[in-house]
């Protein structure tokens, strides 16, 4: 399962919709905490649950490098692939990216992602 987590709408539901489209099931959420709740809800414990992520880095509440950095420490094995809009300038000032994670910069390419995917589908 991968989690997507954008807090723009349409964005979150169409990478969704792409993500089932290559036979990855997937579940989309539009804040940090909504994903940390379904996490919790349905007490995914191991990267064989949720094997990647794909995170908006400028979200509301908890940005989306902090949960990154959550999503490492519980799940070291996951892949995590952060997307934005944002220049590097305006990403540092949130914060680091989490360890051996991707950057995607907004529009991103979705071969690109599809690439990363592939590797832990």
């Amino acid at each position: 399962m991968i989690a997507i987590v954008d807090d723009d709408v349409e964005i979150a539901e169409a990478i969704g919709v792409w993500v089932q489209m290559i036979g990855i099931k997937c579940t989309v959420h539009h804040s940090a905490e909504s994903l940390i709740d379904w996490i919790d809800q349905f007490q995914i414990k191991n990267s064989r649950s949720l094997y990647a992520a794909i995170l908006d880095i400028n979200l509301p509440g908890i940005n989306g490098l902090e949960l990154g950095k959550q999503l490492r420490s519980s799940f070291p094995d996951l892949v995590i692939v952060m997307v934005s809009a944002l220049r590097h300038e305006e990403i540092n000032n949130l914060g680091t990216l989490p360890s051996n994670a991707h950057l995607l910069r907004k529009p991103y390419d979705l071969d690109e992602l599809e690439g990363i995917l592939s590797r832990v589908a």
